[in-house]
């Protein structure tokens, strides 16, 4: 009801600040959609097992890669992932560096390119928002310089364009910039957990060895 009362006042300024509010609201819609879309899914990348606890020597020397690729399929996160895909390229003869390069790769370059979508759009909320205050001061100066009887609406109207647009593109910008700290945040700790994961698998490609074929007797 509270919002409803104020329908009036956000519809003016929202018209006082002319065509670049529509610009302005779409970044700010950007930046929160980004924001929550990434950081919901660092998360989920975060929810896994540490390699250590997945026991991956001695499942691997006793299951197989096969089997222990399939029985990786319920866990959540980035880290079992990972060792599943690398597993199943590593049993196909590709090198254990190459094949982790490309699992690492298609799992973390997405957030990547994430976090440039969002830092250029808290980048732009501040910019159009100048660009607005620039376009205000302009109708100003020409309201002044024209010595109408509409002076003072006519600079009214400038000096509301300059203020709200400003306004508009601070209020987008500062939680994005909070935001984008925190899904940088996010996007470390997953590199970490990553770079361990691959440690841990080198030393289990490096010391497991096959076992070897029980004969039967003569």
């Amino acid at each position: 009801m509270n919002l409803l009362g104020h329908m009036p006042e956000i519809t003016q300024h929202f018209a006082a600040g002319s065509w670049l509010m529509v610009p302005l609201l779409l970044v700010t819609v950007g930046i929160w959609y980004t924001y929550l879309s990434n950081a919901s899914q660092l998360r989920e990348s975060l929810r896994s097992a540490d390699c250590n606890e997945l026991h991956l020597a001695e499942r691997l020397r006793r299951e197989g890669a096969v089997p222990l690729a399939r029985a990786l399929i319920p866990l959540r996160g980035a880290v079992p992932r990972i060792t599943r895909h690398v597993l199943l390229r590593a049993r196909s003869g590709m090198p254990f560096r190459e094949a982790f390069a490309q699992c690492r790769a298609s799992e973390t370059d997405r957030f990547g390119y994430g976090l440039i979508v969002l830092a250029a759009l808290v980048v732009a909320a501040p910019l159009l928002g100048l660009f607005g205050t620039v376009l205000g001061m302009i109708d100003t100066f020409n309201a002044v310089a024209a010595n109408s009887s509409e002076t003072a609406d006519l600079v009214a109207g400038g000096i509301s364009k300059a203020l709200i647009t400003t306004q508009v593109g601070l209020v987008a910008a500062l939680p994005g910039t909070l935001g984008l700290t925190h899904v940088f945040r996010l996007y470390r700790r997953l590199g970490n957990a990553v770079d361990l994961c691959e440690t841990q698998l080198a030393i289990v490609f490096e010391h497991a060895r096959p076992v070897p074929p029980v004969e039967e007797a003569a």
